[in-house]
């Protein structure tokens, strides 16, 4: 990889009417200055995009895999091959999201997406680990295997920890559980985002958590009990406080009118936007699996085999972006920090925003919306022409 890269004759979303120059070093964004303008950086080699816009890569904190790869399993070359497919549709860092499994089984994966994370993947950046389970409802489990279930302890997420050297970066709970509240402290004394989901929790339990410590709704409205005018329950006081939510936009998991609905209630800056998809991403309809768990995917919606329980989803992050942007009848640059501001602030990234100092993590797209290129910390890894 080069020391510096020169991106020439942009438009960036925050000022799409003025053509510009990025100067980009040692993967950094390092400055800004008009298209041609002569500028004291070092001369690099530059990528002219023809007035194309620039917008931040996305970032999905919740994911299972794509293409054939469930992050429940261990396979280094599909591992590259995943990374790869996920840059070419605009995903520049992402978590692997791990269902239940045996204690030991979720040592040995978290041991190896810890040492993913700390190489370097040929497209999108592995940025860290999201355990969804085992510390979940069996009430509430949805298309996650009860299997191996279990109530919180701390010196389980310790060692989870110890085997990854701290890239468990995200852990969803339900709040209810025995030991849960203790183990939701311990995990933001250290860092981790605590997501709150796939639980029964009522109103109170639910403001207990997140006084001690949780910071997400796992996507909000799903896998948790439905609001009662008089039993608010999780999803009311999740809403009713400053949490950060996950939405997943593809109008199944949640109606567009719900959709709507949340935006109007909360502040834009605590959407995240997910695509919870599963290892059926990116192929046809058919069997496969999520974690022990069979899925079905059917007309492109991913369930339990065997019933109507949803199963993660089939969605495409640019889709969601284009989604949102229709169902919030908002504009793509309105809704676009769903995908990449918003979560990158909430798990400490430094990217999601074209600014200087930035990871120069980086997609450009034409006026249809169609990407054109990636750049993940300033290399470039898909071009839409090659």
């Amino acid at each position: 990889m080069t020391a510096g890269l020169i991106l020439r004759n942009v438009k960036l979303h925050s000022a799409e009417s003025q053509l510009t120059d990025v100067f980009i070093e040692h993967g950094l964004i390092c400055g800004f200055t008009p298209a041609g303008e002569k500028t004291g950086f070092p001369y690099y080699p530059s990528h002219d995009l023809d007035g194309k816009y620039l917008y931040p890569g996305i970032f999905d904190c919740h994911l299972h895999g794509s293409i054939g790869v469930d992050f429940n399993y261990i396979n280094p070359e599909e591992l590259e091959h995943l990374s790869l497919y996920l840059a070419s549709r605009g995903v520049t860092s992402f978590f692997a999201s791990i269902v239940s499994d045996s204690e030991e089984k979720i040592k040995k994966l978290c041991q190896f997406y810890a040492r993913a994370a700390e190489g370097k993947l040929g497209g999108a950046r592995l940025a860290g680990i999201h355990l969804e389970g085992p510390w979940i409802s069996p009430q509430q489990s949805g298309a996650i295997a009860r299997d191996y279930l279990s109530l919180p302890q701390i010196e389980m997420l310790d060692r989870f920890q110890e085997a990854t050297n701290g890239w468990i970066k995200y852990i969803t709970i339900a709040p209810e559980l025995d030991g849960a509240l203790e183990l939701i402290e311990k995990a933001a004394s250290e860092n981790i985002v605590v997501g709150l989901g796939h639980s029964t929790a009522d109103y109170d339990v639910t403001r207990e958590a997140i006084k001690r410590g949780a910071r997400l709704a796992t996507h909000l409205g799903n896998a948790m009990p439905q609001m009662h005018q008089r039993r608010p329950g999780i999803v009311g006081a999740i809403l009713d406080s400053d949490l950060h939510v996950e939405l997943i936009f593809d109008g199944i998991h949640l109606h567009p009118a719900i959709l709507r609905l949340i935006a109007k209630t909360i502040k834009p800056d605590r959407i995240i936007g997910i695509s919870d998809a599963t290892m059926a991403r990116g192929l046809r309809d058919g069997v496969y699996s999520l974690g022990i768990s069979e899925i079905e995917v059917k007309g492109g919606v991913s369930f339990l085999k065997n019933s109507d329980v949803l199963a993660g989803s089939t969605l495409d992050s640019i889709q969601a972006i284009e989604n949102a942007s229709e169902i919030l009848d908002s504009s793509i640059k309105s809704v676009y920090p769903f995908f990449s501001r918003n979560p990158a602030r909430l798990f400490s990234q430094n990217s999601g925003e074209i600014c200087v100092g930035m990871i120069a993590d980086l997609l450009s797209f034409n006026e249809d919306f169609d990407l054109c290129d990636t750049w993940v910390s300033g290399k470039h890894v898909y071009s839409a022409v090659l």
